[in-house]
């Protein structure tokens, strides 16, 4: 079982570069390999349980603030690389914080980050956005 302040600190801080987060940085959630599992007789594999809570990552470790991002209320662009979407590119969510030190207030002991309800959106690769392979390798969608 972690202790008191391990949750603290991972609720709080970014699991890459462990700085603490602030209202209006970016980030990403993140979870550990074996948080991953899949359930008898589901087709989906890889489902994630509803006990496991996710590990935060700030959007760029080194400019994690909103303020240094020009974004727009446009889901339907890259906040990364500012290009349009394409249907088939590979995109993620990035989250921003509005409050980094939120309570759960049904569970005092329940710590962690309070989200803005905007979801912007990134390439997961803004320089290869369909992830198109030079190799006869295949990815199942």
């Amino acid at each position: 079982m972690l202790g008191n302040l391990q949750i603290k600190a991972l609720a709080h801080n970014c699991a890459v570069c462990s700085k603490p987060f602030e209202d209006t940085h970016l980030v990403l959630a993140a979870y550990w390999h074996k948080s991953v599992r899949s359930f008898e007789k589901q087709i989906e594999i890889g489902l994630i349980g509803a006990d496991v809570r996710n590990t935060w990552v700030h959007f760029s470790c080194d400019k994690p603030l909103f303020a240094s991002w020009s974004m727009t209320p446009d889901i339907h662009s890259c906040i990364r690389c500012k290009q349009k979407f394409a249907a088939n590119d590979m995109i993620q969510p990035v989250f921003q914080v509005i409050n980094p030190h939120a309570v759960n207030p049904l569970d005092p002991t329940d710590v962690g980050i309070a989200l803005n309800e905007r979801v912007y959106f990134v390439h997961y690769d803004c320089k290869n956005p369909g992830l198109n392979r030079q190799s006869s390798n295949i990815l199942l969608v």
